[in-house]
């Protein structure tokens, strides 16, 4: 814990707008202290702390409680942490908005429990509504083969379509694919699979870029309803102890959800700090490039960023559409490879000339060797360095690539829930890649060992943002219930604050935000989280049930959880 002269050092940097240690206060007085905490600041400086001053949206002193209560004056408000513990505010590096409510599939386990929610879903929809759904696994069907005659059964005669967990594949039923017509011709589209029975019929599965062939015909969502979801999201994020999202999609200065984003915005309902991203273009112009240029550096109130494009190598390990170097332990499939290497390298080069920061979404080893090479040859052509391209999700990467993050200054966009061992991991994942490549997949300590910069994200929707449960995942490799005994693959199990640092400080490097946040620091933002309990000192088979108890984001609360 600090000691009050250690705390003195740090009122002194902020000399500006506090006067001195001796307790006296300037002119500028904290608009709110925080005392009787134990502060995990992320700060190498003063590590832990038990108090801290805030005015605007800025930490203006931080140290222990004697001396930072000595600041407040009469209008100063007081908030008592109860001696618990209080880190930066989280940084969910891989997120998206669902902006279509849709039946919840997850943990459905059985055709049986999909058909129940699905009919109770369809009940509060009108009756000419498409009936959606989001998080149905192959686990859930018999033989791990979803097929559109299950669907057919409950709803012969209205359009239905499903999309699994990961979000790269749906499944159709009969009359959606009629409505798309979708037949035994219908040839496979750019990116994508029709899966199709021996006698050649479409299955209703639809992989990658196929779901479009039906997907295009749901009504869609307007700005209105964009910007309700947005609100009950932001909600559910601060809850959880988000500060700042960092939205895993090309949305770009048009469309609904840019107007969602830019409204709450203006009307100053953002609960959270949220960067977004560019299109990834095949085809990107010059004068494309310059409108990316001028979105990002119209946007730098900390609020609202841009500076990202997005881009896709590759599908899912669950889907067989992760483009692998070696072919699945099912079959002769290498998965589905979405670009050629000679035009990855010509469009990342092209971003990277501009100061576009590049994200490619790389599952398999392939894809994942294919990104690192594209930006290798990015920096040769261009002689550019420091622009922390990054690679989202990184599911099996080949061992010999992983020192090339650290050589190349590639952040490693991980997720700490993919280290879930739930029964999609275990009987559907970890089989299609056999042993070997299942010991090393979402192995987040491999990246550490390697030195690579990693940055830890919930790729929400298609796992919970509820931070403290990706903490538990990537520290015990366990279910919350303790399964499997000893945990998966537990040699890649890494310390709580190595999960607590991927979620703050290394979230806040792989967007350009260090100097901003991640820490806890004199002149840094306001953003924190206070938990129920001490991470740092309970058993790690109990962070799972770790709950937040306060989010303070810009120095204003944006959560608080209500007394029992």
């Amino acid at each position: 814990m600090s000691t009050p002269g250690s705390a003195c050092a740090v009122l002194l940097s902020a000399s500006a707008l506090l006067a001195g240690c001796n307790g006296t206060p300037s002119a500028a007085v904290p608009d709110r202290i925080f005392i009787n905490g134990r502060i995990w600041t992320g700060d190498a400086r003063l590590p832990e702390a038990q108090a801290l001053a805030t005015r605007g949206d800025r930490i203006v002193a931080i140290g222990d409680t004697a001396t930072i209560r000595a600041l407040a004056s009469n209008t100063t408000e007081v908030v008592d942490l109860e001696a618990r513990r209080a880190v930066p505010g989280f940084n969910d590096a891989h997120w998206h908005l669902p902006t279509r409510r849709t039946a919840d599939l997850v943990d459905a386990g059985n055709v049986q429990e999909i058909q129940r929610r699905l009919v109770e879903f369809a009940r509060t929809l009108g009756a000419d509504e498409w009936i959606t759904g989001r998080g149905w696994g192959p686990s859930d069907f018999p033989g791990h083969q979803a097929h559109r005659r299950y669907l057919d059964a409950v709803f012969p005669d209205r359009p239905v379509l499903l999309t699994d967990r990961d979000g790269h594949q749906t499944l159709a039923n009969s009359r959606a694919l009629a409505l798309a017509k979708v037949t035994r011709a219908t040839r496979d589209p750019a990116n994508g699979r029709i899966d199709r029975s021996s006698d050649g019929e479409p299955t209703g599965l639809l992989k990658e870029g196929a779901s479009s062939l039906v997907r295009r015909l749901i009504p869609p969502v307007n700005a209105d309803q964009v910007y309700g979801a947005l609100l009950a999201e932001m909600d559910k994020a601060a809850s959880f102890g988000l500060t700042s999202l960092q939205v895993a999609s090309g949305v770009g200065g048009s469309g609904v959800e840019y107007l969602a984003y830019q409204k709450a915005l203006r009307e100053g309902t953002l609960k959270v700090r949220v960067r977004l991203g560019v299109p990834f273009e095949r085809d990107v112009t010059t004068a494309r490039l310059t409108e990316f240029a001028a979105l990002r550096d119209g946007h730098r109130d900390g609020m609202l960023a841009y500076g990202i494009a997005k881009g896709m190598l590759d599908g899912t390990v669950d889907a067989h559409t992760a483009a692998m170097l070696e072919p699945y332990a099912e079959s002769a499939d290498t998965g589905l490879p979405m670009w050629a290497q000679v035009d990855l390298n010509r469009v990342v080069a092209a971003y990277d000339k501009a100061g576009i920061q590049v994200e490619l979404h790389a599952i398999g080893d392939r894809a994942i060797r294919m990104a690192l090479d594209a930006f290798a040859q990015a920096a040769k052509d261009n002689g550019t360095t420091g622009r922390r391209h990054r690679i989202e999700h990184i599911e099996v990467p080949a061992l010999s690539d992983l020192p090339r993050f650290k050589a190349l200054g590639v952040i490693a966009s991980t997720q700490a829930m993919f280290a879930s061992p739930d029964a999609i991991t275990l009987t559907n994942y970890a089989p299609a890649l056999g042993p070997g490549r299942a010991s090393r997949s979402n192995a987040f300590k491999l990246f550490d060992d390697a030195g690579a910069v990693q940055a830890f994200g919930s790729d929400y929707p298609v796992f919970t943002m509820n931070v403290m449960r990706g903490v538990h995942a990537a520290v015990t490799r366990e279910m919350p219930d303790g399964t499997p005994a000893g945990g998966w693959y537990p040699e890649h199990r890494i310390s709580v604050e190595a999960a607590i640092r991927h979620f703050t400080i290394d979230a806040a490097y792989a967007s350009f935000d260090e100097t901003l946040k991640g820490t806890l620091a004199v002149g840094k933002v306001a953003d924190f989280a206070v938990l129920s309990d001490d991470i740092f000192a309970i058993p790690p088979a109990k962070l799972s049930g770790v709950t937040v108890m306060l989010t303070v984001m810009g120095g204003r609360d944006t959560y608080r959880r209500k007394r029992q």
